[in-house]
């Protein structure tokens, strides 16, 4: 009986796959690749013929080709699948997250999928990126805020000082010239705090107008540095008369020199210090 396999070539079967695909011999050389698998990553037969030279090409960085390369020759040595999601760098030089599915065939043959995963990962980094930074400033929220608290508690790394900030018109500034440029208020407000931390700080934004300074093994010496930083910056900022109420910042500092004093004690001890300063000036 005449199936329709006859009047179908295997290539053009592969061609019409969902997948990319790859197919390498015993030697490392690449005897096929599909249209689809060309389509993802930009590479032919004719840009890479061994599987050394697809290594080559899709991984620039010479650490991580050592480790995948290494990964990839351990699983076929064992005759073992190799399930994996790696970023690769196409033809073009994009950035892409491939999910690879490699099987050992007979005869030393390799048959690999390839499907683009590059839309899922961005979209669940994308969500893990928001569980921990406020969306509107881009620095770190509350949740994230809470851990990093736990995780010094835990750590032992003092001195932790704290430094809580509230912005001082922004009521004034929402009431009278709406929401909008209230946002721009705070958004400014976080990148000035920002510029005047050290890369190890940890900036929150944990209310509307509160932020909160994380300093670990910081003296209460060091944090006041910082915290007359940030006033001057601000200074700085509203002498410039671009705004429309004052640009202004009340701080309050905590510092817990050992663990006799909970972190969590501290960050009330700021708030409350923060406090204290912003009736001084209302």
């Amino acid at each position: 009986m005449i199936t329709i396999f006859e009047d179908l070539s295997i290539e053009t079967v592969f061609n019409n796959l969902t997948v990319g695909i790859v197919i390498s011999n015993k030697e490392g050389s690449l005897v096929f690749i599909n249209d689809l698998m060309t389509e993802i990553t930009g590479y032919s037969l004719k840009d890479i013929k061994t599987v050394e030279q697809w290594f080559e090409a899709a991984y620039d960085d010479l650490d991580e080709r050592k480790e995948v390369k290494s990964f990839y020759e351990q699983k076929m040595k064992r005759g073992e699948d190799y399930n994996r999601t790696l970023k690769i760098k196409t033809k073009a030089g994009d950035k892409k997250y491939i999910e690879f599915r490699i099987k050992p065939l007979n005869n030393g043959y390799l048959l690999a999928n390839l499907i683009d995963v590059s839309k899922k990962v961005e979209q669940r980094q994308k969500i893990e990126y928001l569980s921990f930074h406020d969306e509107l400033t881009g620095v770190y929220n509350r949740h994230y805020l809470k851990k990093e608290i736990d995780k010094l508690n835990s750590s032992k790394k003092y001195p932790v000082s704290i430094i809580i900030g509230d912005l001082d018109n922004l009521k004034k500034v929402n009431d009278k010239f709406g929401h909008l440029k209230g946002d721009f208020y705070i958004k400014k407000a976080a990148e000035i705090i920002k510029s005047s931390l050290r890369s190890e700080d940890i900036l929150a934004r944990v209310g509307g107008d509160e932020f909160v300074i994380l300093l670990a093994e910081t003296t209460r010496k060091e944090a006041e540095k910082i915290s007359d930083r940030i006033t001057t910056n601000f200074e700085k900022e509203n002498h410039k008369n671009e705004y429309p109420a004052d640009f202004k910042i009340s701080l309050g500092i905590s510092t817990a020199n050992d663990e006799s004093r909970d972190i969590q004690v501290c960050y009330e001890l700021a708030d409350k210090n923060m406090y204290k300063n912003k009736k001084i000036f209302f």
